[in-house]
Formats: structure tokens, C-alpha cells, sequence
């Protein structure tokens, strides 16, 4: 008796979970019909009957393959999921990212005019996931921008032109955009210094809780990578650098620095890697003018 007691118990329990999560009305609506590209619905965000955030499940479980085949679908596929495997971090963190910010203010170096099927591959994407957030592109073929500029591709994408390794140009970036950035993502010319270079601009540019996504590191070491750009010089190779963060993170002699850094965590996977802000980041902490040299 006790153990049918308890199962009724608990599949009542498990049914108002279920409820709450889905959205269940009083007219048998549920928001468990957005499956797949369904998510993108606001409806799915917020109930305003209730404080509870509530994503579909799947975006919890499921937001690499989610990422994944809305990539495939998109004319032309960007290489983020053909040469790399980039649905991995984007689907672990920018997704859910997303949908909790929906209107985030999300800025990616490199709108891709020199790939090989040309540019606007990651902005058909970002369009098609992210329908809420404000877009930054940002590349340095200023001709090519001025090209697409007014265009349906470029419909409701911000641009920005310029070397991302030059401090100049990354100031007039965060200028005109305002800063203050939920999410970067660094896919631009992948010279160690240029990707350093940004680093240490626009990191104190992201918000508490924010993320930084580099990708492409794999070529690092290349030696056609490793040109000085001050004030960074050729020694710097960039991984090397998030190494130096991550003994921070993990390593308990460390424990001062820690506690100064504005870094939460580093997920790293293969060609990439995402950095975390923590929520109570400090923009004057120790730790960070530390690392400016």
C-alpha cells in the first residue's frame, strides 16, 4: 500500500512539474509543442502569470543537435559545423544563454567576406536563433561591408569596420556600440595578436555573467600566426594565455588571484574555447590589471 501510495504521490508530483515547465493553461495549451525550431517562439520564455523562466526542455538537453541541424539548414552552411565542431560549446551555452536574455546584446568579429562561399553564413544563423537580440558584426573588409550594406543578408545586423587587432579601432568598436556586450565571439582573422588584442579590449566590455567565445585556435602555432601586433608581440600564442587563466581557476596557490579574477570558467573543445564572467565581476580587480602588460 505504501509503495502505491508513494507512486501516486509521485507521479502527481512529477505531473505539476511538468505543468509549471510546459505551461499548461486551463485550456490544455501547452508550450511542450515547441520542439525543434518551435523553441524560437517568445512564448516559450516567459509566462507572465508565473516568475519562472521556462525554456523547453530539449533547449536544455539538446541545444548541440538543435544548434547543429539549424546550421546544416541554413543557405550557405557556416563552418562552424562542417571544418569544426563549434555546435558543441555554442549549443552548451549560447542557447540557453539566449533564452534567458532573449534581447542580449550578442557582437561577432568576422562577417566571413574572404570564406570561400562568401559572407553572411553565421548572421542567417544568428537570425534564425536569436530573432530577439540586438546583432553586431564586425570585419575588416570595409569594401565588402559597404557591398552588403542595405541588403536583406545585412537587414537588422549592425556593422563595424576595422583591424580587430589595432586598439584604435577597438575602441571606436565599443564606442559606437556602446559596449556593455552579453555575448562576443572572436571568428575573425585568427593572427594570435589580433585575437589577444580584442581580448583585452573587449573583455571588460562584456557584462557581468557574459560570454567570450575564440574560435579557431587550432592554428596557433602556425608561424604565419604570430605576428606582433602592439602591443602584443609575436611570443604570444593565445591558448597559452587562457592556460595561464586556467591554473589560476584550478590551482590552489593561486587562491588570491582567484578570488580577484572576473573569470567564472573556461570550457574548452576541439579549435575553441568560451570564457564566463562571473556575476559580480569587478572591471577594477587586481587580477585584471595584472594581465593588461
Amino acid at each position: 500500500m505504501k509503495v502505491i501510495i508513494l507512486t501516486i504521490a509521485s507521479a502527481a508530483a512529477v505531473g505539476m512539474l511538468v505543468a509549471s515547465v510546459f505551461n499548461v493553461n486551463s485550456d490544455g495549451d501547452s508550450t511542450s509543442r515547441h520542439r525543434r525550431l518551435g523553441f524560437l517562439s517568445q512564448k516559450v520564455l516567459y509566462d507572465p502569470k508565473t516568475t519562472v523562466i521556462k525554456p523547453p526542455l530539449e533547449y536544455l538537453w539538446n541545444g548541440k543537435n538543435i544548434y547543429y541541424q539549424t546550421a546544416l539548414a541554413t543557405d550557405p552552411t557556416p563552418d562552424k559545423v562542417t571544418r569544426h565542431s563549434y555546435q558543441t560549446m555554442y549549443g552548451r551555452f549560447l542557447l540557453p544563454y539566449y533564452h534567458q536574455n532573449p534581447k542580449m546584446k550578442m557582437l561577432e568579429i568576422g562577417l566571413g567576406c574572404n570564406m570561400n562561399y562568401g559572407p553572411g553564413a553565421s548572421v542567417s544563423l544568428y537570425k534564425t536563433l536569436f530573432p530577439e537580440a540586438e546583432l553586431w558584426e564586425a570585419e575588416f573588409v570595409e569594401k565588402c561591408v559597404r557591398q552588403y550594406q542595405g541588403t536583406e543578408m545585412m537587414k537588422g545586423i549592425n556593422a563595424l569596420t576595422g583591424d580587430q587587432g589595432d586598439y584604435g579601432t577597438l575602441d571606436a568598436w565599443i564606442s559606437k556600440s556602446g559596449g556593455n556586450f552579453d555575448v562576443v565571439i572572436d571568428d575573425g582573422g585568427h593572427q594570435n595578436c589580433q585575437i589577444w588584442n580584442s581580448f583585452m579590449k573587449l573583455w571588460p566590455a562584456v557584462k557581468p555573467g557574459g560570454l567570450y567565445f575564440i574560435e579557431d585556435m587550432e592554428v596557433a602555432r602556425h608561424d604565419k600566426k604570430r605576428k606582433a601586433q602592439a602591443p602584443c608581440d609575436s611570443n604570444v600564442i593565445v591558448p597559452e594565455k587562457l592556460k595561464e587563466m586556467f591554473d589560476v581557476l584550478i590551482y590552489e596557490e593561486f587562491g588570491q588571484q582567484r578570488s580577484e579574477s572576473d573569470i567564472e570558467f573556461i570550457f574548452c573543445q576541439a579549435d575553441a574555447c568560451v570564457l564566463g564572467k562571473k556575476l559580480d565581476a569587478d572591471p577594477a580587480s587586481v587580477w585584471w590589471n595584472k594581465h593588461k602588460a
